[in-house]
């Protein structure tokens, strides 16, 4: 909000200095004024209005779209005071480039490069361990459990995916990353994008879980409708979990390639789902109250999963008086192709979502 309101701020005064650049400039007598050679303007001006005309809420916020046009309204109108001194224009060429510049810098593609907790684009193609992009983490490739799947069961695979390669998982097989800071993945924000291409529709088709239900976890759920849940501690409440979907049945067809985001942001209350960079459901605090607070920690150390919900020992640990869980269809894994898997700290807003699934989409 600082960022844009600075934004604001400045093409605002940009707009003001524009017209006292013109009428400071304008002699008051009635001496004879050279015409201002307006050409290099005139060629700025057409720029800006490409770009002006071209831009859409899809690469910047209407404010900004706004903003910039107003600018260039007031430098068009500068520019047709025949009038205008020759140190005028020269002026307008100026502040209309930085106008241009600081317009392009509010682009919906620039995420912060540091925003990026975690990336798998899978393409290495061979391997049993990822060194993922972001803060170097190492995914392991890992067989499912023998006690559930028998010897059917085996290590993730690559195959050719939505952008170069991609990662193959069945009968329980997941990538378990175990050299991560907690610290990372409990902020306030966060947000989950990947393409997914599963097999079958069912419920406990686990994406990414990070301590499962004990802290969040991103899964699809039956009618192939993306589910994230997670739990936070609410000060002077009790603990709140949250359980949501997008509430739009078939969202990631079985043999298709979809992309799916979930952004969450616990300081705003919100939590929203995209399918193909579309925003298709935003719930808040005033439906959902444990979408506040901070996100719980666990007391076991776990992997960070990818493509299952914890490992076979947990379940054993923790779970084994409930027993649902110790089935081929009920253990929690997923089961078909997934890509681009990337996690940041930020919670990425709708125009982000749109530009990151355009990059994407090939």
């Amino acid at each position: 909000m600082k960022t844009t309101l600075f934004k604001s701020a400045f093409i605002a005064c940009l707009s003001l200095a524009i017209f006292a650049s013109v009428f400071t400039s304008c002699k008051k007598d009635s001496d004879t004024i050279e015409p201002a050679n307006t050409t290099t303007l005139t060629a700025v001006i057409d720029s800006c209005q490409a770009l002006a005309d071209a831009a859409t809420t899809v690469d910047y916020k209407q404010s900004d779209i706004d903003a910039f046009k107003t600018t260039l309204a007031t430098a068009k109108a500068a520019v047709a005071n025949t009038s205008i001194s020759q140190s005028a224009v020269d002026n307008l060429v100026v502040q209309l480039r930085n106008a241009k510049t600081t317009f392009l810098a509010a682009a919906f593609s620039a995420i912060p490069a540091n925003a990026l907790l975690l990336g798998l684009s899978f393409d290495e193609g061979t391997g049993t361990q990822l060194t993922t992009t972001g803060k170097p983490m190492t995914a392991v490739l890992t067989a499912g459990p023998s006690q559930i799947f028998g010897t059917s069961t085996g290590l993730p695979t690559f195959v050719e995916g939505k952008v170069g390669k991609a990662m193959y998982f069945k009968n329980g097989s997941h990538l378990e990353i175990s050299n991560y800071a907690a610290s990372d993945f409990l902020s306030n924000k966060l947000s989950i994008s990947l393409w997914v291409k599963p097999d079958s529709t069912r419920e406990n088709n686990y994406l990414v879980s990070f301590n499962y239900w004990n802290t969040w976890k991103f899964q699809l759920q039956l009618q192939n409708k993306p589910f994230f849940t997670t739990h936070t501690l609410i000060s002077g409440m009790p603990d709140g979990w949250v359980d949501a979907d997008n509430q739009a049945d078939n969202s990631a067809k079985n043999n298709t390639w979809t992309h799916l985001v979930v952004s969450l942001d616990l300081t705003a209350g919100t939590l929203s789902f995209y399918v193909n960079g579309a925003n298709t459901m935003t719930w808040d605090k005033t439906v959902k109250p444990g979408l506040t607070g901070a996100l719980a920690p666990y007391a076991t150390v776990l992997p960070l999963m990818i493509g299952a919900g914890f490992p076979y020992s947990e379940g054993i640990a923790k779970m084994s008086t409930e027993g649902w869980w110790q089935t081929k269809q009920a253990f929690p894994h997923y089961a078909g192709l997934m890509d681009e898997l990337k996690i940041y700290n930020v919670a990425l807003t709708d125009g982000q979502v749109a530009k990151l699934y355009q990059n994407e989409n090939k």
